[in-house]
């Protein structure tokens, strides 16, 4: 069996045929970049070709490195029938101010399942059971309190002993010292859905 994959696609209407090529869009630099408040960036943004020629492209969003916070950029392309293609980079700016809580300590997810918070540095921990699931597939990862308001769970392979990547699949919450709530991304075992955490 031959399996052949192409950047273009036949459209048929009646007895009228159109083959259109889709934006390839390969962003700059990395995916992901943890960066402190006030330090000096510039989107490096992406290199969008249609058809192996250069093609324009829009952006969505602007960082600003003053303003702590989860910044999703998309970079994003329409062909002239109309079909999109996008990429996104992720960018996190952590607050320079000192923590508000100390998020350090024993936790349990509303399911029951248990935690235990580490504190590394100002800002950054390790939590050893992300997903509320314990055995093979009990993740332990780093994570960071961005400004008291969001955590975010960076990209890590073999989080758990069975293997599974992980990554925050939306910033999570922090909303009070006793209470956080996340949604994480790991392969096809968990879901994205809300993860809530109360201090025990």
């Amino acid at each position: 069996m031959l399996l052949f994959l192409s950047s273009c696609s036949t459209e048929s209407t009646g007895n009228v045929s159109n083959v259109t090529d889709y934006a390839v869009i390969d962003i700059i630099g990395e995916t992901e970049l943890i960066i402190d408040q006030g330090d000096s960036w510039v989107d490096p943004e992406a290199n969008v070709t249609l058809a192996g020629a250069p093609y324009d492209y829009e952006v969505d969003t602007v960082v600003d490195t003053n303003v702590p916070g989860v910044y999703y950029i998309t970079y994003s392309a329409v062909n002239d029938l109309g079909f999109t293609a996008s990429a996104t980079r992720t960018v996190v700016v952590v607050s320079s101010s000192p923590e508000t809580c100390d998020l350090s300590g024993a936790w349990e997810r509303s399911n029951g399942s248990p935690g235990t918070m580490t504190k590394i540095s100002d800002r950054n921990y390790t939590y050893d059971n992300a997903g509320g699931v314990t055995g093979a597939n009990q993740l332990t990862v780093n994570l960071i309190n961005v400004n008291d308001v969001q955590i975010y769970i960076p990209f890590q392979e073999n989080a758990s002993p069975s293997g599974l990547s992980v990554r925050s699949f939306q910033p999570g919450t922090i909303t009070d010292c006793d209470n956080f709530s996340w949604s994480l991304s790991a392969s096809g075992f968990y879901g994205t859905f809300t993860r809530n955490f109360s201090r025990q």
